[in-house]
């Protein structure tokens, strides 16, 4: 009995999200009950032993077998070599926006880009992905860093710091406006400053891509949701406590009758009819912090992970994850 007690307690974690489809788990059951009825002790033990393995060797499976877009793929890839060439990690990434592009030959192109005033300090890292190898270089490769936030180009050394100083709020605007300052530096007297003009049918039509997401859906938002968790949770590597914290901010409304709000998380990405996910990962304020009005700090790989998972197959077809340490994402 304990045997199988702890046999149900890892499917129940490893394929939490397959809870809509219950005929998976009866059937794995079942077949390890007639592998219990037989009268030899020994084929018992044998038969017993080969069904847990099979459902382990499943579950790894389904945790690896997500089904990931191009994009995504090059992503994680860029990701690991930003961190490997230039030491900038994940949760520092809060510091810059992501955009993925496919190159004629089939390759595709990952940029990091400074965000806001950070763009021109920062400059662009860029990762080029092909094969499942990553080649990155860095627009201000070669300059001069040193000196702090007094550099005209950021570099780890910076970023360590504005990592370290993020949670005061005065010594992150300061760094801010420094980034602001030397950007303006440099910026040329006559560049254009057109702005964007305003298409005047972009909310009609942001929503009808969002309605035609949600027409276009095959699976159900649950099994999203699942998609997404083993996502997060597998490509970040997130230890138990980490996932025991993991709190679900999607909410899942077309499936709760609610017809104002059923598309609010329903969009178009690349033209793919996407489902959107997000989930968040904090510390929670204790009764002392809270009572003397402190922070309450964080902890690694705390902030929100977003996911698009396709809605006709399951594709996981774009992500974020943010720190929230830059306050500017």
């Amino acid at each position: 009995m304990k045997n199988k007690e702890t046999l149900q307690t890892a499917m129940d974690r490893r394929l939490s999200f397959l809870d809509e489809r219950p005929s998976c788990r009866t059937a794995v059951m079942c077949r390890i009950a007639q592998e219990e009825e037989p009268v030899m002790k020994k084929k018992v033990s044998f038969g017993f032993v080969f069904a847990m393995v099979m459902v382990l060797l499943c579950a790894a499976a389904v945790a690896t077998g997500l089904l990931l877009s191009p994009a995504v793929s090059a992503g994680r890839t860029a990701d690991q070599a930003l961190e490997k060439h230039f030491g900038i990690t994940e949760e520092m990434q809060t510091f810059f926006a992501r955009e993925e592009q496919e190159l004629s030959d089939g390759a595709i192109q990952v940029t990091y880009t400074g965000a806001g005033s950070l763009e021109y300090v920062l400059g662009t890292y860029t990762a080029v992905v092909r094969d499942g190898k990553a080649e990155i270089t860095w627009s201000h490769d070669g300059k001069d860093t040193s000196g702090g936030y007094d550099a005209e180009a950021w570099g780890i050394d910076q970023l360590k710091q504005m990592f370290a100083e993020s949670g005061d709020e005065k010594a992150k605007q300061a760094f801010l406006d420094q980034a602001a300052a030397i950007a303006e530096k440099h910026q040329d007297s006559d560049s254009e400053k057109a702005s964007a003009e305003v298409d005047e049918n972009y909310h009609a039509k942001r929503e009808a891509d969002k309605t035609a997401a949600l027409q276009a859906r095959k699976l159900s938002e649950k099994e999203m949701v699942g998609i997404a968790r083993e996502f997060i949770i597998n490509s970040y590597e997130l230890n138990d406590e980490q996932v025991a914290r993991l709190e679900l901010y999607t909410s899942l409304q077309a499936e709760a009758g609610d017809e104002t709000e059923a598309n609010a998380w329903y969009e178009m990405v690349n033209g793919k009819p996407c489902f959107e996910v997000e989930y968040l990962l904090y510390t929670e304020y204790t009764t002392e912090q809270m009572d003397n009005n402190e922070s309450r700090g964080r902890t690694e790989k705390d902030g929100y992970y977003k996911v698009f998972v396709n809605v006709e197959d399951g594709t996981v077809e774009e992500y974020e994850y943010n720190s929230a340490m830059g306050g500017i994402g």
